[in-house]
């Protein structure tokens, strides 16, 4: 009671006060009361909810504010430890929006129960009549930018069509491929229409220049948007502007949807269930030496290292220990798209062409410069809801936000247009979003816990890959950073080596840039084997001699060691073009000049570099090239024919191991 300004304030104006509640220990931090007009005795009785960590030192700090036009003024302060606060009752309420489990979710459960019945059938269909197991089979894609993307539309394409996506239980993708994925799961016609349809309306989008949607009528646009997610108090990065890009190419009537709508594509496991990933990083660490994965499906996204899972919807929402303390909408899918290939969002000066592009220095060996702050830049954990100015009435409180957003649009015009550190660093890009492990205690002596009894691994190969996996996410920072996992490496195999889901079989597809067409393509399959047995998890011996044996081909079989149980057998395709150049389909040789001309291309010695993984603009040649060139290798490989040719000179791989089981 008896407010003031002090004696010559208070001549000049009454006080509007209000009182901001801040407890810096919580998550949902700062709080404030409604403010009262012209009153010195205010009376507010309203209640507020902080939900807090009782091992720490909370301390409840009240400010007296009065508000004003432009900037509220402090009347006075008071602090107090909570622990010693004796005023009312309290109530203890325990509750969690976390799931804490290695388990699969029960609607994943459901969805391989009923998949199940129409794998039957599909391998009925392609195989034998008799077949009475059912396999679990894994379809695979790994980044690249847009040519993993065209590539893999052509493997979608070949395996809808052959009818062996019908005997996948599920699909997944990193980066590129993800993009793809998201273009055909979110394609309304999907899947009672094939990707064939949707594979040429994909082609017209990725013949114009990209750099149409940096125009200022879309770049308006997404400042809106990213104005209303900054100001509802959630991180916002260049990673979110690169998802908006992104959206607006590939599916730019489809923005609105969200991940947790792929249900309805899946929900009579019509279709293989999707899996997309990105790397939690921390700032001072190389992303090769510690990225914990994270996994996206319809159902749920998480942390299968420390069994945590929450539904999609929750993605981003502000969590302490367990609880969801603050929702948010759930973020559009292109939000998503932005997060799952962000590496192109760090080196996004090779993207729009800011760099010679006659440089032919792959994506991985730029990123091989880059240093861990140089992703995530600098870790700044105070809240994103900063004190607002004048809250006198709601005019003034417009009139700051328009105030504001004019500023931020002319700084991003700045940066987009002019000299700034937005195009000429790579600081800042990472996405970012609330730690939903905040406040969590990680328990790593649980016996279902991969963090538990660890062991080391004597590997040949770099000592700093991978060298600190085994550390925990820093439960008490108040944000996360999430990358790209292909700044790990390029193959989502994580998602698939969760023994709950006991895949029999991955057939991968490796759309990674290689030196040259005549290199070896088993990098990044090393690298997923070394993190498998680290993880203590069954992998097939990877042996890189079989190239020296058997020399570049379509594709390669790695088989269980004889007595190895629980693990899948991995039937790897590599981005080569030997038989397409002679045959149009597997069994039908080219005839004409016509026909000649367009299977007759290299992928990595073009010096026109058509398929580098900087190209954001197909033309429709360089689509068609490339998507028909790995559906002709998936079908070649895969289709069952009777054609003399293909028995004599192909590797039919899918029959013996769709029969067997283990």
């Amino acid at each position: 009671e008896n407010v003031t300004k002090g004696a010559l304030g208070d001549l000049l104006d009454t006080p509007d006060p209000y009182v901001e509640l801040f407890i810096p220990t919580a998550p949902e931090s700062r709080k404030r009361t409604k403010h009262i007009d012209n009153n010195i005795n205010p009376i507010w009785n309203e209640t507020f909810h902080f939900i807090l960590d009782p091992n720490l030192p909370n301390v409840l700090e009240l400010t007296l504010m009065d508000a004003n036009y432009v900037v509220d003024e402090t009347l006075g302060t008071a602090s107090f430890e909570i622990a010693k606060l004796e005023v009312g009752q309290t109530k203890k309420h325990t509750c969690s929006d976390l799931r804490f489990s290695l388990a699969l979710c029960d609607k994943e459960k459901e969805f391989r129960q009923t998949r199940k019945e129409r794998v039957m059938l599909g391998i009925k269909k392609l195989q034998s009549p008799s077949q009475q197991s059912v396999p679990v089979i894994a379809i695979a894609g790994s980044g690249g930018g847009f040519r993993a993307m065209v590539g893999f539309a052509g493997v979608m394409k070949a395996l809808f069509e052959s009818g062996v996506l019908d005997c996948a239980t599920y699909v997944a993708g990193l980066s590129g491929s993800t993009w793809y994925m998201t273009t055909l799961y979110s394609h309304p016609d999907f899947p009672n229409r094939g990707p064939k349809d949707i594979n040429s309306e994909l082609m017209n989008r990725v013949s114009s220049n990209p750099l149409r949607l940096l125009m200022p009528q879309h770049v308006t646009n997404y400042i809106q948007a990213l104005w209303t997610k900054k100001a509802s108090g959630q991180p916002v990065t260049f990673t979110d502007i690169f998802g908006m890009l992104i959206g607006e190419t590939l599916i730019p009537a489809r923005m609105h949807i969200k991940l947790s709508g792929f249900q309805e594509k899946i929900n009579q496991a019509q279709s293989p269930l999707p899996l997309f990933t990105c790397l939690h990083v921390k700032p001072d660490v190389s992303e090769l030496m510690f990225a914990d994965w994270v996994e996206f499906s319809p159902y749920e996204i998480g942390m299968a290292k420390y069994g945590t899972f929450m539904k999609p919807d929750l993605f981003g929402s502000k969590f302490f220990m367990g609880t969801a303390v603050k929702k948010y909408e759930e973020n559009p899918i292109h939000f998503l798209m932005g997060v799952w290939g962000s590496a192109f969002s760090i080196l996004f000066n090779r993207v729009i062409g800011v760099r010679d592009t006659s440089d032919r220095s792959t994506m991985e060996e730029e990123l091989e410069q880059i240093k861990p702050q140089h992703i995530v830049g600098e870790d700044n954990d105070n809240d994103d809801e900063p004190r607002k100015g004048g809250t006198e009435n709601q005019e003034a409180e417009e009139e700051f936000h328009r105030t504001a957003q004019a500023s931020f649009v002319q700084r991003m015009f700045t940066s987009f247009f002019g000299e700034s550190t937005l195009f000429n660093t790579r600081e800042g890009r990472a996405g970012k979003v609330h730690n939903f492990m905040l406040g969590l205690n990680l328990n790593t002596n649980q016996l279902m816990s991969p963090l538990s009894l660890l062991e080391s691994f004597d590997l040949l190969s770099d000592p700093d890959e991978f060298d600190r996996i085994y550390e925990p996410l820093d439960v008490k920072s108040k944000k996360i950073h999430i990358v790209d996992s292909g700044l790990t490496y390029n193959l989502p195999y994580p998602l698939l080596l969760r023994q709950q889901r006991g895949v029999d079989l991955i057939i991968s597809f490796d759309f990674s840039a290689r030196p040259s067409d005549s290199s070896p393509p088993f990098k990044e399959l090393l690298l997923a084997e070394k993190w498998a047995r680290m993880n203590k998890l069954p992998f097939p011996k990877i042996d890189p001699r079989v190239f020296d044996r058997e020399g570049l081909k379509e594709c390669y079989v790695f088989k269980p060691r004889k007595g190895e149980r629980n693990c899948p057998t991995v039937i790897h395709f590599v981005l080569v073009n030997i038989n397409f150049r002679k045959f149009k389909a597997p069994g039908v040789a080219r005839e004409t000049e016509k026909e000649k001309d367009l299977a007759d291309f290299d992928i990595f010695d073009d010096s026109e570099s058509p398929f580098s993984t900087f190209n954001f603009q197909y033309t429709n040649e360089a689509f068609i090239r490339l998507h028909d060139l790995m559906e002709f290798n998936t079908l070649n490989n895969l289709e069952v024919s009777q054609a003399p040719y293909l028995r004599a000179q192909r590797n039919s791989y899918f029959k013996p191991f769709i029969s067997s089981q283990k």
